[in-house]
């Protein structure tokens, strides 16, 4: 039996919503302990309330509430400062417990960078804070479906300073990452994977920049003699028109290029991983959808799929 912490994300957004639809109509063969808090609009049930997740494993199975401490009312399509208080919180409890080992893995619902970023100014967004937490700089955000599985090579930066993120070095530990990864967690014996060009046409041979041959190139080589199956640089433009079902991962160089096809094709049931941790985390692939945040019409779809990944995850 497994310990799966599952944070609530922003209070005003659709993750408390999502988090209870799940739980409402699934049952899970493990324990969950819910981190964070509820907006005060909201019927919840009554939870088992604890203080620690150290020692739960002894207690058995169950859906268990770690609870905030909050003063201010929270209110469903509201951030606030205190809504990101109170996402931050959870993220940094979950992720201090995992790394203890009392939990096996951290689900998490969506939250609000900006809101956060009023308390905590170098706040950058999930995938970089847990890896800050756990002091390792080489993690990968990926996203997994049915229909596509997608690695980015950076993460939430400026598109104009993707390039001085890239160097054949840090190419070569996240494919390792990866192909790791897939090997382990998803029991793919020989993962085969693609990476995708940075600039117009993969470069071009150097007419529209030289970082496929200076540096991606180079890091495909290297790659190839550890026994890494990696083909590219592809152009990006034409790679998901051809036959892209025939590789386990696709790499790209920055955030939109890998997540527009993604998202286009797995809004509502991909999974955010981050790769690298000491520790499982998935995510939905959306966002807090404050708009539509205390209406009762948010899709858990991902949610519960990142929780059936966690899960398949630790067997």
């Amino acid at each position: 039996m497994a310990i799966i912490g599952i944070t609530l994300g922003d209070p005003g957004g659709i993750g408390p919503e999502i988090v209870l639809k799940v739980l409402k109509k699934h049952s899970f063969d493990h324990t969950l302990i819910l981190y964070g808090t509820f907006p005060t609009n909201m019927s919840i049930p009554e939870f088992p309330v604890i203080h620690e997740a150290k020692g739960i494993r002894d207690i058995g199975k169950d859906v268990y509430w770690i609870l905030s401490k909050q003063d201010s009312d929270l209110i469903s399509g509201n951030p606030s400062q205190e809504s990101g208080i109170a996402a931050y919180d959870a993220i940094k409890q979950a992720g201090e417990d995992a790394l203890n080992g009392y939990i096996d893995a951290v689900v998490t619902a969506p939250i609000g960078k900006h809101y956060i970023q009023l308390s905590h100014p170098d706040f950058i967004g999930h995938t970089e804070f847990f890896a800050h937490q756990a002091h390792d700089a080489h993690v990968v955000m990926s996203f997994f479906s049915d229909k596509l599985n997608v690695a980015l090579l950076t993460t939430h930066c400026a598109v104009s300073e993707v390039s001085s993120y890239i160097t054949i070095d840090d190419v070569v530990a996240k494919m390792h990452i990866i192909n790791s990864a897939l090997k382990s967690f998803f029991h793919i014996s020989h993962p085969k994977l693609a990476l995708l060009g940075l600039n117009p046409h993969a470069g071009e041979y150097g007419a529209f920049g030289n970082e496929e041959l200076v540096i991606l190139k180079p890091a495909v080589d290297t790659l190839r003699t550890q026994g890494v199956e990696i083909d590219g640089p592809y152009p990006a433009d034409t790679f998901f028109a051809g036959n892209y079902q025939k590789y386990d991962m696709i790499i790209s160089l920055y955030h939109d290029q890998g997540l527009i096809p993604f998202k286009m094709l797995s809004f509502d049931t991909g999974v955010n991983v981050t790769l690298g941790l000491p520790y499982i985390r998935t995510s939905v692939d959306h966002g807090t959808a404050f708009d539509i945040a205390g209406k009762g019409i948010a899709s858990e779809k991902s949610f519960l799929e990142a929780i059936i990944l966690a899960i398949k995850m630790l067997s």
